[in-house]
């Protein structure tokens, strides 16, 4: 209640604005980029038996109620724009950019026609490796195993750990517990192979979590509202790969989409994009293929010559309906506000 109170007294009582001038003064105007992950119709997102409904993802009418939202303070922008004002120091105002993840097929499903609908710019970041496939990336390969056993309990002989899976939320915290122990006990070319012996056939995708087809995104990429971006080959953390694993992740995936959609690509997003999910060896291999631009999701808003090959990302909330004062604390940089104001 308290935490309510205080986020409602800086964005409507004047304190957000005095933080946000100061900035300004001080930084310039900022840009926020938004990342999201699968776009689902609001029937999906309502079922909570439904794996996609508990994993972070939001629905078409909450994407939509973004817009409106975001439109009321920030002008929304390209990633071209974004990149191309940050690097010539002047910001024009505060603005925003919505970037969305891995390239599953509900994102050309739901999410493509809210965009168009409202006439708003997005990029998309592919995983080139499942586009026209039936397969799933390695961490959906995971979820769906752990959706898939029949039985409210599982012992993963690969690691001997039992996993509790009476209801869907605890499903999917094993799925991601399981991810963590494969990332901390196995090297990423390593991951299919692993994951293949655990889950067999349950590796593969239903209908419902299919990656776009090669034509679905080359309409995309002729639409000028939307700019496809890189985001690897088969989403490995490039943190975990050596050097030459990682180039080719990186490498592999720009030159499948050139090829492919006969469009140059020049951003990129890095797999799971902690400070320690990329490094100097990563940035350089971006800037030997000519990339203008890399995204983290390292939380903040991004101002005037920022770095631009770790530009900050905010999260989409699932629900932004549900508290739209967090919404704002968050796309507006509030924490990082705070966080800079305290000295750290």
């Amino acid at each position: 209640m308290l935490k309510t109170l205080f986020k409602k007294l800086v964005l409507y009582f004047g304190p957000l604005s005095f933080f946000r001038w100061l900035q300004r003064l001080k930084h310039g105007n900022g840009i926020t980029i938004l990342y999201g992950h699968r776009v689902l119709s609001d029937e999906i997102i309502l079922d909570k038996n439904d794996m996609r409904s508990i994993t972070g993802h939001t629905s078409e009418s909450e994407v939509e109620q973004a817009i409106h939202q975001l439109r009321k303070r920030f002008k929304i922008i390209s990633m071209d724009q974004a990149v191309e004002q940050l690097a010539c120091g002047h910001v024009e105002t505060e603005s925003a950019v919505l970037t969305f993840d891995d390239g599953f097929q509900d994102n050309y499903r739901y999410l493509y026609p809210v965009l168009k609908r409202l006439n708003v710019p997005a990029t998309f970041y592919i995983n080139a490796s499942v586009i026209g496939t039936n397969k799933s990336l390695w961490f959906q390969s995971i979820i769906n195993y752990f959706f898939a056993v029949a039985e409210d309990n599982v012992l993963v002989e690969i690691n001997q750990q039992s996993y509790d899976l009476t209801n869907s939320e605890k499903r999917y915290r094993a799925a991601f517990s399981f991810m963590q122990y494969l990332q901390a006990n196995h090297k990423p070319q390593e991951f299919h192979s692993v994951i293949g012996k655990l889950v067999g056939a349950s590796t593969l995708p239903g209908e419902q979590d299919k990656h776009m087809s090669w034509d679905e995104l080359r309409e995309l990429a002729a639409d000028p509202l939307i700019t496809i971006g890189a985001h690897s080959y088969n989403h490995y953390p490039l943190g975990y790969c050596d050097e030459e694993l990682s180039k080719f992740e990186i490498d592999e995936s720009i030159k499948q989409l050139e090829e492919n959609l006969s469009i140059t690509i020049d951003h990129f997003s890095y797999p799971r994009g902690h400070r320690e999910d990329f490094n100097q060896h990563h940035i350089e291999c971006l800037k030997q293929s000519k990339i203008a631009s890399g995204v983290s999701t390292i939380r903040g808003v991004n101002r005037r010559f920022a770095e631009p090959y770790s530009l900050k990302r905010v999260g989409f909330p699932q629900s932004i309906s549900d508290d739209v004062d967090d919404f704002y604390w968050h796309v507006a940089g509030v924490p990082q506000i705070v966080q800079s104001l305290r000295g750290k």
